[in-house]
């Protein structure tokens, strides 16, 4: 009979709300609507995360078999929109703690599924979570890359399929960049069949094999050893360029000329781009320009959508290095436009978004070449196909810049030129063309000058006429590129042109605020020293039009001089109502150097008449701007002068008065939480007087998590600037905080209780030192509670506190250490969590550095070194791998051959071998020897003796590893081949299989023993 009880009511009720949240989630996932689907998509992660783990385990189970159930259909659906909606929801589940390998596989099937597709928008999505779910780190990684490659490489290699080679190309880009260790192992099949996509008929499919090769190639360029004798890989790159050149080789095989030397050409640019890293660096800095441009524009377009930067705070101020990021393989998909492909490496990538390499081996190979390779790509410039333009104006300047002497000293310079100056006059070229001179002035520098009236000359056209504003009232149209070039051509000729970029401000400025303008302007400053000042006060006169509707007033200056000054081309700018304009003139107020000008009357009108805006878009922005325009009041207040100024004084006591009120009665979380976190360090003296400290007070009870922790990390700071005000509200606040994670019964407010105390250890030390006892047995309590919260972010902030908490009390934390490493080694071989390890990790070496416990840790924990070295070994995250070093360090210098012998693992008086590794201990103990001291053991044993002792270990330690289960019967399988292939010399190995093998049967579950005996019997 079905329960009857509030138990059973309890359930249903929770059972029926989870099917409603399921309903909701599926919705907004189906929904046609971008921002909906990725809005949908951060909520469930955020309710998998931290709602569900609220929820018992079997009311957690079925809510995943259901959300799988919705998942299959999403991914199933013959409508595009959804199968996007189910890639998201599979995005926001990968790296969720808790999850096992059975879902992943469901995932990595149901991502397998999805390709080929019809729709190439859901082929970039799903080739992306690709990429994601092979970064996950679980067991399963090297074997799912694998079988990823070899598939994509098949495709490749089959009779032409369009949407096959798309997705392959695709897949094998996306493994490249996410996983370059196991990709790396399949580098030469990759060379020996990604040619066959550059040299499809179909534009997208090129391209995207010109992006998976060019991650290829910075694969191996980081991987190249000092000394390669055969650059096989660049030279067999190079060679397939040269047949995109040949016209015989081209008309056997039937090609179209235009899309083989579109190839080819899209060949040698990723070859010149690994031979000039200082090339690729200054365009970066170019087109970056460019890309905040493009980002304003769809801000614009879309200013109300979702896409607001999450609200994120580092637990602590140390534990920065190995925070497991879980919600990395959503952020690649959420922006995402159908329009620009995805954020990040979409299937052409921003050069922006790639990693600056090298190749010296490229690099000698493009030198040898230079000559052949400029003919070829000149030779093509009267080409009337816009594909192969665009790529040639991408081309050239990256010679130029790979070796300018030789570039300029023959004919190369000027037949550029003249094809470059062509191009600007083309409606279709001219963006590329204004990129392309730009880039040619910096790499020539000097021989540029010839050029220099005619660049100028044409510049000068794409920008309005001195009496250009009295004709029209609205702001001209300028491509972001003609400011690109005007920043280039100074950055090239420095000081040299300065009277011809003056001419250029006031047409540059009546072109009105954007940022590429911005961007400009900033840039010559720092270039054309001379003119910052012109450059200053022109900028001021602009933003006075857009925010305050008036010219620029300086103070004690009459109001008429006002207009009479004005710039003509500015004073008849129209009133910038709409909201774009007005967040980028604050934006642009408060990142700009307005060194020597005074900018108070801006900083009171942004606190007057922004900071209560209805735009949420303009509240933000104009607390960020209040607070860096009272920098200089702050300086100035805090400086050594004798008189302090009073109306410095009371500007930035008013403004942080307005900023405080936002940051606690603003509805929406954002605005309070960007508030908070723009009142660094500089503002402590202000913040430490009492009626601003009671509005942090305030702040502390708010229903965010994330403002609490950023107040309590304020206020915390300022216990020591005030602390007769602040010290008795913090221990009351510790009181609170340590009932909550002792008594609460909800996992969650556990969590946050740990968080918030270990942001209270951090910034308030002096408040925390005399209560440091007995906060660390409530702590240590809740490490060794007999029935752990399931919620792991309980166990892992705990252990995050009792590392700030070492650091804080030092020496004193030596009577504890003992307790606590017993517990710290035990988490670090805990595999199945890796936030929890990485945490454990983190504290531990924080208690040695902070007590100077070393080299005792090894003698009384003999499984820490190869615990530690597995970090090594094992973790593909960087940031784990380099604390595992840090605290290798800290821990000492130790030879592991000593340390055997001093725990009595080795006995010298005996001539014992690796191989009979059970003869002088237990075969637990025998997984404890590493590769080399198992070497250095052996003696004069031959190596046909070495390996299968090294294996056997390696097999063991896997086989009584619980969490890897799921390999047992492969492990089993392997050591039946070893034993097969030794014959009768697999005899002394038995003492350490048997025992081993015997003890996981005993304590696995009956229907697996079962299954694991006939294993046994049917192998051995």
């Amino acid at each position: 009979m079905l329960g009857t009880g509030p138990a059973a009511a309890t359930t249903a009720t929770t059972t029926s709300s989870n099917v409603s949240v399921l309903q909701q989630f599926a919705s907004g996932l189906k929904s046609r609507n971008e921002e909906t689907r990725a809005k949908a998509a951060k909520e469930l992660q955020h309710y998998v995360t931290m709602e569900l783990r609220e929820m018992s385990q079997e009311e957690s189970t079925r809510f995943y078999d259901q959300l799988n159930h919705h998942i299959f259909e999403l991914v199933s659906s013959s409508d595009a929109n959804e199968r996007k909606g189910g890639i998201l929801a599979i995005a926001s589940l990968i790296g969720v703690e808790g999850g096992n390998a059975t879902r992943i596989g469901r995932f990595a099937n149901y991502l397998r599924n999805l390709l080929p597709s019809n729709d190439p928008v859901v082929m970039e999505m799903a080739s992306k979570a690709i990429g994601r779910l092979a970064m996950a780190g679980d067991t399963f990684t090297a074997e799912y890359v694998e079988f990823e490659v070899k598939r994509a490489l098949e495709w490749l290699g089959a009779d032409r399929n369009e949407g096959r080679r798309h997705a392959a190309v695709l897949v094998l880009r996306e493994l490249a960049i996410s996983v370059p260790t196991f990709f790396f192992q399949q580098v030469q099949p990759f060379f020996d069949n990604i040619f066959v996509a550059v040299w499809d008929p179909k534009q997208a499919i090129r391209e995207g094999a010109v992006a998976a090769l060019r991650a290829c190639l910075i694969l191996t360029t980081q991987r190249e050893p000092k000394e390669m004798q055969k650059p096989q890989w660049y030279r067999h790159t190079f060679e397939e360029a040269e047949k995109g050149f040949d016209e015989t080789l081209a008309k056997e095989k039937g090609m179209n000329r235009d899309d083989r030397i579109h190839g080819a050409l899209l060949i040698l640019n990723e070859l010149v781009r690994i031979s000039s890293m200082e090339g690729e660096r200054l365009r970066e800095e170019m087109e970056e320009i460019t890309q905040q441009q493009l980002v304003h524009d769809k801000y614009c377009k879309d200013l109300m959508g979702f896409g607001t930067k999450p609200r994120h705070i580092t637990p602590f101020t140390s534990f920065q290095a190995v925070q497991p990021q879980q919600s990395n393989a959503l952020v690649g998909l959420l922006g995402y436009s159908s329009h620009q492909g995805l954020m990040g490496f979409g299937a052409s990538p921003s050069p922006a978004k790639c990693t600056l390499v090298e190749s010296r081996c490229c690099r000698d190979l493009m030198e040898e070449k230079f000559d052949q390779v400029c003919q070829w790509v000149l030779k093509c410039r009267n080409s009337k196909n816009s594909l192969i333009q665009m790529t040639i104006l991408n081309l050239l300047p990256r010679l130029a810049a790979f070796r300018p002497s030789a570039f300029t000293d023959t004919q190369y310079l000027q037949d550029t030129m003249n094809h470059v100056l062509s191009c600007v006059k083309k409606e279709k070229e001219r963006t590329a063309a204004f990129q392309a001179l730009g880039l040619l002035s910096v790499a020539v520098r000097s021989e540029f000058k010839v050029y220099l009236p005619r660049v100028l000359e044409i510049i000068r056209a794409a920008l309005p006429a001195k009496d250009f504003a009295h004709k029209r009232q609205k702001a001209m149209q300028v491509d972001a590129t003609v400011f690109t070039c005007i920043s280039m051509l100074a950055r090239a000729m420095g000081p040299g042109i300065q009277q011809d970029i003056k001419e250029l401000l006031e047409p540059m400025l009546a072109v009105g605020l954007s940022p590429a303008l911005t961007a400009v302007l900033y840039d010559l400053s720092r270039q054309i020293p001379q003119l910052k000042k012109d450059i200053q006060d022109g900028l001021l006169k602009m933003l006075s039009l857009v925010l305050m509707h008036k010219p620029l007033r300086h103070p004690g200056m009459p109001k008429g001089l006002a207009h009479q000054l004005a710039s003509p081309g500015l004073t008849t700018l129209p009133e910038a109502s709409d909201v774009g304009s007005i967040t980028l003139a604050l934006r642009t107020l408060g990142s700009f150097e307005f060194e020597g000008h005074s900018l108070t009357q801006f900083v009171r009108h942004c606190a007057d008449h922004f900071l209560n805006s209805e735009h949420k878009e303009i509240r933000m922005e104009a607390a960020r701007t209040c607070s860096r325009l009272l920098t200089p009041s702050i300086h100035l207040i805090s400086g050594h002068a004798h008189v302090v100024s009073q109306t410095a004084v009371q500007v930035v006591a008013d403004v942080l008065s307005k900023l405080l009120v936002v940051g606690i009665t603003d509805p929406d979380p954002d605005i309070r939480y960007c508030v908070l976190a723009s009142l660094d360090e500089r503002f402590d003296a202000h913040l430490a007087q009492a009626e601003n400290l009671q509005a942090l007070f305030v702040a502390l009870n708010d229903q965010v998590f994330e403002i609490r922790e950023l107040a309590i990390c304020t206020v915390g700071r300022l216990s020591s600037m005030n602390p007769a005000f602040v010290m008795p509200f913090l221990r009351k606040m510790l009181i609170q905080i340590l009932t909550e994670l002792e008594h609460s019964g909800i996992g969650r407010i556990k969590e946050q209780s740990a968080r918030m105390l270990g942001h209270l250890v951090s910034n308030a030390p002096r408040l925390i030192r005399p209560y440091m006892e007995p906060i660390l047995k409530a702590l240590i309590l809740k490490l060794k509670d007999p029935d752990p919260d399931p919620n792991p972010g309980v166990i892992n902030n705990v252990l995050a506190t009792i590392g700030e908490l070492a650091q804080v009390s030092g020496l004193e934390m030596r009577k504890w250490v003992d307790e606590l490493f017993i517990i710290i080694m035990d988490m670090l071989q805990d595999s199945s969590l890796l936030a929890k390890r990485q945490v454990a990790l983190w504290t531990l070496g924080q208690l040695v550095a902070s007590t100077g416990y070393v080299v005792e840790p090894y003698r009384k924990y003999p499984t820490l070194l190869e615990v530690l070295l597995n970090f090594l070994k094992t973790e593909q995250n960087q940031g784990t791998r380099r604390e595992a070093i840090r605290v290798l360090g800290l821990l000492g210098a130790l030879d592991p051959y000593k340390h055997k012998v001093n725990i009595g693992m080795i006995d010298q008086s005996r001539d014992a071998s690796a191989v009979s590794l059970s003869e002088s201990k237990s075969s637990q103990d025998s997984s404890d020897y590493s590769t080399s001291e198992m070497l250095v053991n052996m003696g004069n044993l031959p190596l046909d003796e070495f390996y299968p002792a090294v294996s056997m270990v390696a097999l063991m330690r896997i086989f009584r590893d619980q969490s890897l289960s799921h390999h047992h019967t492969m492990v089993v399988q392997a050591i039946t081949f070893i034993f097969k292939s030794l014959g009768l010399k697999c005899v002394q190995f038995l003492p350490q299989v048997m025992p081993t093998f015997l003890n996981v049967i005993r304590v696995c579950d009956g229907a697996i023993r079962e299954v694991k005996l006939s294993i046994l019997f049917a192998n051995l």
